[in-house]
């Protein structure tokens, strides 16, 4: 209960002077003694010491902020990516689904590249099951 007014102040009031020496455990010269190591001490280290440990802290956060940016941005571009390729997949499905696909070997794309410019406007022209193009009407 003392303890702050003797740190406080070198003058102990009479009735604590009894009282500080059985609670701290030492004698008014070594209070006097240490209270005066404290005042003479200089700060200036230990300013400098929390100074740079700021400075250590801001640079750490700086560091961690530019991590966690960068990262965002890869995820969110990997995101949007994903995100065009599955609607793409999903529109080609859809358009799979509605028109049936027929396969031709390039082969069959050349025979009746020919036929269909010979074709005049009105002609009616039949593909028979054999491959062969006739037309209906002579």
């Amino acid at each position: 209960r003392y303890f702050p007014a003797a740190l406080a102040s070198t003058l102990v009031y009479g009735h604590t002077a009894g009282n500080t020496t059985l609670a701290l455990g030492i004698g008014q010269e070594e209070l006097e003694e240490l209270l005066w190591f404290f005042r003479r001490e200089d700060p200036s280290t230990w300013n400098y010491s929390v100074l740079a440990l700021s400075f250590v802290a801001l640079i750490l956060g700086l560091l961690l902020l530019a991590i966690n940016i960068v990262r965002n941005r890869k995820r969110k571009i990997h995101m949007y990516r994903e995100a065009v390729q599955t609607t793409q997949q999903a529109e080609l499905e859809a358009k799979q689904a509605l028109m049936p696909v027929q396969e031709y070997s390039p082969a069959e794309l050349q025979k009746q590249e020919p036929v269909l410019q010979d074709q005049r406007s009105g002609e009616v022209v039949v593909q028979w099951k054999d491959g062969t193009v006739t037309s209906l009407y002579t």
